[in-house]
């Protein structure tokens, strides 16, 4: 029995651009996906992309334009930077605050009790 490493295949006929071998292999795969996440981790997705509209079956290059798309999304997402800062917004309505002070706040409920 003989292991065929797929991803060191994908990424030989891309850089071959051997348009037959890649058609085999992504027709026929079932994690196209993460066949190119792993080409583009190592290399780029450009490649690729220029090589689909050569593919004979439409629905495959239409996958196939959608999942560089994502994978292009996947790395860009990974380049931002996640470190955020909170911050406290207050508003205040300097109408209402001075209508309050007017009906609650007069003077003479402040003065000491004399008991």
């Amino acid at each position: 029995m003989m292991l065929i490493n797929v991803d060191t295949i994908f990424k030989d006929a891309v850089l071959e651009e051997n348009i037959d071998t890649l058609e085999k292999i992504l027709s026929s795969s079932d994690n196209r996906i993460d066949l190119i996440e792993e080409f583009s981790k190592e290399n780029d997705i450009e490649m690729l992309t220029i090589l689909i509209p050569k593919f004979k079956s439409k629905g495959l290059i239409s996958s196939l334009e959608d999942y560089c798309s994502l994978a292009t999304n996947r790395i860009n997402k990974k380049k931002i930077n996640t470190t955020f800062e909170s911050s406290v917004i207050k508003f205040i309505h300097y109408k209402n605050k001075e209508e309050n002070r007017i009906k609650h706040l007069k003077e003479d409920s402040f003065e000491k009790r004399v008991s």
